[in-house]
C-alpha cells in the first residue's frame, strides 16, 4: 500500500533522515518513533504531499502523492496536528460533513460516543479541551473511508483511557485491510500495534 525507497529529507543543513525505504502493506500498522526533531513528521508530510523529499520516492498504491487529486484524497486520511474547523459549527456538524462528503452514513452518536466525547456533539472545537480537540479530530479521521491512515503523535493530549480507544481504531482500520503509518512517543501503541517500527535514531 505505501512504498518508500530510499528517501532523503534535509533542513538547512542538517540531514533529518537519509536512505530510508521501507513498505507497508494493507492491513499492517508502521510506527514511526525517535525523538523530537530527528524527521518523524517531515517523514509523513512527505507521504500526505505536504512536503517534498530531497531525494527518493513515495508510492501509494502504486501512485505518486498528490494532495491536488481526489483519487489521492480518497485514499489516504490524515491527521497531523493541524486542524481546520469552522468556527460556527459544532463537533456533530463537522463530522457529518465529513462523512456526506466521502459519502458515507456512519452512527456519529456511536463514535463520539466510543471516544469518550458523547457528551460533546453540540459543542464548538474552539471550546474544546485539547484532550477533547485530539479525540475530535481523530473522530474526524476515522470516520471516513481511506486505504492508508496517517497520524502524528495520535496519543498527544490523551490519558490513558483515550490511548486505549487510539489503539482500538488503529485495529479496526488494519482489521478493515487499511495500512496505518503513525509517528508516536508512545511504547504501548507501538507494542499494541505495530507490525513494523521504524526508528529514525537508529
Amino acid at each position: 500500500m505505501l512504498s518508500v525507497s530510499d528517501a532523503t529529507r534535509r533542513i538547512g543543513a542538517q540531514t533529518l533522515f537519509t536512505s530510508l525505504s521501507f513498505t507497508v502493506e494493507r492491513g499492517q500498522c508502521a510506527a514511526v518513533v525517535g525523538p523530537n526533531g530527528i524527521g518523524k513528521s517531515s517523514l509523513l508530510r512527505a507521504v500526505v504531499d505536504d512536503e517534498l523529499l530531497d531525494e527518493g520516492s513515495i508510492l501509494i498504491d502504486g501512485r505518486v502523492p498528490d494532495d491536488r487529486s481526489p483519487e489521492f484524497r480518497r485514499l489516504v486520511v490524515a491527521e497531523l496536528g493541524e486542524q481546520a474547523v469552522f468556527y460556527d459549527a459544532t463537533v456533530g456538524e463537522h463530522i457529518a460533513m465529513l462523512a456526506a462528503s466521502h459519502e458515507v452514513d456512519p452512527d456519529i452518536e456511536v463514535a463520539l460516543r466510543r471516544a469518550g466525547i458523547g457528551d460533546l456533539r453540540d459543542r464548538f472545537p474552539h471550546t474544546l479541551s485539547t484532550g477533547q480537540r485530539q479525540r475530535f479530530a481523530l473522530v474526524a479521521a476515522f470516520i471516513r473511508p481511506a486505504r492508508l491512515v496517517v497520524l502524528d503523535e495520535p496519543e498527544r493530549g490523551l490519558d490513558a483511557a483515550g490511548q486505549e480507544w487510539v489503539a482500538d481504531e488503529l485495529d479496526r482500520v488494519t482489521g478493515d485491510g487499511a495500512a496505518v503509518l503513525v509517528a508516536t512517543h508512545s511504547r504501548d501503541l507501538v507494542e499494541r500495534c505495530a507490525d513494523l517500527v521504524l526508528d529514525l535514531a537508529s
